[in-house]
């Protein structure tokens, strides 16, 4: 009796998928589809993109540079008092051939300073090393951890010291 009930089978049957379901299954496939496409044409595109001569010359003698860069200290030239950024005093002592600051340039001293900077600061710039721009920022550091056990330093009664040069704001 009860195996002859049409009704009972109809409810063991698995749910039907909805009707609009291989609709939203058709449309992501074609998202995706279309998604890649503008991925690759992308790529492509890029690929294929130039600099124009004006930027290639730019980029060349950018990197030009960074190749040959220099280390340098900018001394003083007579002896007198220097501004000072970090000592607490704004301006300090320095004697003729002491360090004021350690730098690094990719522009060579007349790209760095002016000529005028240079005599209103009473300071010359003096080339330590040369090489490219990571050997040069390296350089830099050795010289700015070293300064406070430079002769120079040493010899200033121990109040006086510095823990870098006077012109040298923070150790980057």
């Amino acid at each position: 009796m009860g195996a002859d009930n049409p009704e009972k089978d109809k409810k063991k049957q698995a749910p039907s998928m909805p009707a609009f379901m291989p609709f939203a299954i058709g449309m992501a496939i074609l998202l995706f589809i279309v998604a890649l496409y503008r991925h690759a044409d992308m790529n492509a595109a890029l690929g294929h993109s130039q600099l124009s001569p004006k930027e290639e010359s730019k980029l060349q003698k950018r990197l030009k540079e960074i190749d040959d860069s220099e280390q340098y200290a900018l001394v003083a030239t007579e002896d007198g008092y220097y501004a000072c950024l970090h000592s607490g005093w704004s301006t300090y002592y320095l004697h003729a051939g002491e360090i004021w600051k350690y730098g690094v340039t990719s522009k060579g001293q007349f790209g760095r300073y002016a000529g005028k900077f240079l005599r209103n600061n009473k300071v010359s710039y003096v080339t330590q090393f040369r090489g490219n721009l990571a050997e040069c920022l390296k350089e830099e550091q050795v010289k700015l951890f070293n300064y406070p056990y430079l002769p120079e330093n040493l010899t200033r009664l121990p109040e006086f010291r510095l823990a870098r040069p006077p012109y040298n704001a923070i150790m980057r």
